[in-house]
């Protein structure tokens, strides 16, 4: 379907007659049916006559009516920041819809994505429960600030946003997101003026995205990071995207997801940045990490859990005044086990431990 979506000509034509002769379209999984815009739209440019047409076209109207709907209300949302001196930046697909798709129902939305200065996020929380909007994950997301980037957000609609104070989660500080901010462009959502990561950053954000792990098949991200090199390849700054890839240790994501587009669908990826890609010395504990992003289901050992817990910790540290690097590492541990008081936290350790011990020696899996 991806290539019946986003390739041309004949290459397109021939992997859409391959996809329809193997594929049942009532079948598809999730992340697939959220290409069917997509691929609507591409074969109509290529005057495609076919009885599914219709249905592929409904597809893409149902698409269209839900991002409206979002579109209005987090262009209702952004007016309230605007007005309570809150500055806003768009991610992901709010963003991607303004600056490259330009047709709401191209990219299907399950959440809009808002970041902000990470000291107006707890500000910003409160504005939102003034609003009726409530957090779906934590009781009190503001305590969860400075050991998170982002925290989802839901309306009296169902209707879902997430509410980010670091572009990544690999920015602990403050400071880590200056540089999006200082680069970032203006876009306008609705009458409502906002702001967007330029095309660089927006190319490292969905290739740090798109080589992660996803309960829903994660496939949008090669659709957005090819409209992306299609529209703006030329101001794609390599330099830049190689310093942020190391500069947040994400270098291993990045290379394979812009090897893949390379490799797949023939993306303007130049030779010299992979290359580049590819010469960065990645530390053993980088790589675990990056494994625990790809597969976050696999049963990990203690020593791996203990070595990516340390990670975490250097993380914090590096951004955490000696004074306080214990005690938010112990708050990372509360959100990270969703623990309701700190002080349960050496408790709940303890526990662990004691129950991955229980199951190395018996060989027999402790239920919970």
């Amino acid at each position: 379907m991806l290539r019946a979506a986003l390739l041309q000509g004949e290459l397109a034509l021939e992997s859409w007659n391959e996809w329809r002769r193997n594929v049942n379209i009532d079948v598809i999984d999730f992340g697939s049916h959220r290409m069917i815009p997509q691929l609507y739209r591409n074969l109509q440019r290529h005057g495609v006559k076919d009885p599914l047409m219709d249905r592929l076209k409904g597809v893409y109207r149902y698409y269209l009516y839900k991002n409206e709907i979002l579109m209005h209300r987090i262009g209702a949302l952004l007016a309230a920041f605007e007005d309570a001196g809150i500055q806003t930046m768009a991610l992901k697909g709010v963003a991607l819809i303004q600056l490259y798709y330009r047709e709401s129902g191209l990219r299907p939305m399950l959440d809009a994505d808002v970041l902000v200065h990470a000291q107006q996020a707890e500000q910003a929380m409160e504005l939102l429960t003034r609003l009726r909007w409530k957090p779906v994950r934590y009781r009190r997301p503001q305590l969860r600030i400075p050991i998170l980037h982002s925290t989802p957000f839901e309306d009296d609609g169902g209707r879902q946003m997430d509410l980010h104070w670091h572009l990544l989660w690999e920015c602990f500080n403050a400071k880590d997101d200056d540089d999006y901010w200082k680069c970032a462009i203006p876009i306008q959502i609705g009458e409502v003026q906002t702001l967007a990561l330029n095309a660089t950053d927006q190319l490292l954000h969905i290739c740090w995205h798109g080589a992660r792990w996803n309960e829903v098949p994660p496939i949008r991200w090669i659709a957005d990071a090819m409209a992306i090199m299609g529209e703006s390849a030329e101001e794609i700054d390599c330099a830049r995207l190689l310093k942020q890839a190391q500069k947040h240790h994400i270098v291993m994501p990045v290379k394979d997801a812009l090897e893949y587009l390379k490799k797949t669908f023939d993306a303007p990826v130049p030779d010299t940045l992979l290359k580049s890609l590819a010469a960065v010395r990645i530390s053993k504990i980088e790589r675990e990490n990056y494994d625990v992003a790809l597969n976050p289901m696999a049963p990990p050992t203690t020593s791996k859990i203990l070595r990516m817990l340390y990670y975490d910790y250097r993380w914090l540290s590096s951004s955490t005044s000696s004074r306080f690097k214990s005690l938010a590492f112990a708050k990372h541990l509360q959100a990270k086990w969703d623990i309701d008081r700190l002080w349960q936290v050496p408790l709940y350790v303890s526990i662990r431990m004691a129950r991955r011990l229980l199951t190395a020696k018996s060989g027999t899996p402790l239920r919970n």
